[in-house]
């Protein structure tokens, strides 16, 4: 009967990876998420004691992890990326945006003149693929019950996702090499001078549409600068007292990311004494196949051995014209 009921609640779509983390970070469940839990809660302490021979717990952390890393919207990289999907074995290439390098000479009618052309390059992506291997002890589940998988399935997905804007703004940091997208600041922190730099490059490319990503501290240094209040609405200045982040700059959306945010391996989700601006869509970041998840039960070693495997993402800068980024002093 439990394997009835566990069945029809991992066919409730789009509800899983909400419970879950609402489990594993203690906050308030609606009555209808209450019963989901307790019923998980009797069929995870179940597993230590019968065992797990239809991997029920690796079918749930599959469709809840594929839920949230597939179908989840992600306002940030949906802003700057074409989003899709593609086969497990397909690969394609890109339409890199071209530059517009036709040259007007000066000619005398009728004559001729040097040819000029346009780079229709296509670009192929980058691909990467990550997952996730640990261990849940049965003294765990028998004691923490649901929760002990909640916890697994949100840091899973969380450490999967974190991965994934790593490598893509990896990716961006490395693609600006110089010239004018290369801004450099003298301070350890960003002032008018350089923000006026940056938010000209992306306003001159595509208006109202830029956005800068960086640390939430920079976010909080550049609402602090001197003569910023003349770029402040009053609503602004309100939202600035209460949480102290900037949301704007002359136009351009300001994304603050937490430096407590990090990978497993400690290192933060972005580079350190740098903003990056992005004017619009910048390339194209799609996902490959899905996720897989796999469950072993060691009864020698009491614990469930749970792997997540192929988180495979590919993405491409076909603009890179568009990307701009502040580098402040060490």
């Amino acid at each position: 009967m439990l394997n009835t009921e566990i069945a029809e609640v991992l066919d409730n779509t789009g509800k899983m990876y909400e419970i879950a983390e609402k489990v594993n970070y203690n906050q308030t469940l609606t009555n209808e998420e209450k019963e989901i839990s307790v019923l998980c809660d009797s069929w995870v302490k179940e597993v230590t004691e019968k065992g797990d021979p239809d991997k029920e717990i690796s079918a749930y952390i599959k469709r809840t992890v594929n839920e949230e890393v597939y179908n989840a919207p992600d306002e940030l990289l949906d802003s700057i990326f074409d989003r899709g999907t593609v086969g497990e074995f397909d690969d394609y290439g890109v339409n890199k945006t071209p530059k517009n390098t036709l040259v007007a000479y000066e000619a005398a009618k009728g004559g001729n003149v040097d040819k000029s052309y346009i780079d229709f390059a296509v670009l192929k992506p980058t691909w990467k693929n990550r997952q996730v291997e640990t261990d849940v002890s049965y003294v765990d589940i028998r004691k923490n019950g649901f929760k002990s998988i909640a916890t697994l399935t949100t840091y899973a997905t969380e450490s999967l996702k974190n991965a994934m804007f790593y490598d893509v703004f990896s990716m961006v940091d490395a693609a600006i090499t110089g010239g004018e997208q290369a801004i450099s600041e003298s301070t350890v922190l960003p002032t008018q001078t350089s923000m006026d730099k940056f938010s000209l490059y992306l306003n001159d490319r595509n208006p109202q549409a830029g956005i800068a990503v960086t640390l939430s501290k920079y976010a909080q240094a550049i609402m602090r600068m001197s003569g910023y209040d003349a770029y402040m609405s009053e609503a602004m200045k309100d939202e600035f007292n209460r949480y102290g982040l900037a949301k704007f700059f002359d136009g351009v959306k300001i994304a603050s990311i937490s430096a407590a945010k990090k990978l497993g391996s400690g290192s933060l989700l972005l580079p350190d004494k740098k903003i990056y601006g992005l004017a619009g869509t910048i390339g194209s970041l799609d996902m490959k196949g899905e996720v897989r998840v796999y469950e072993d039960m060691d009864n020698q070693n009491e614990v469930i051995k749970i792997k997540v495997a192929d988180f495979t993402y590919g993405f491409c800068i076909t603009d890179i014209d568009k990307v701009c980024k502040i580098t402040m002093a060490l």
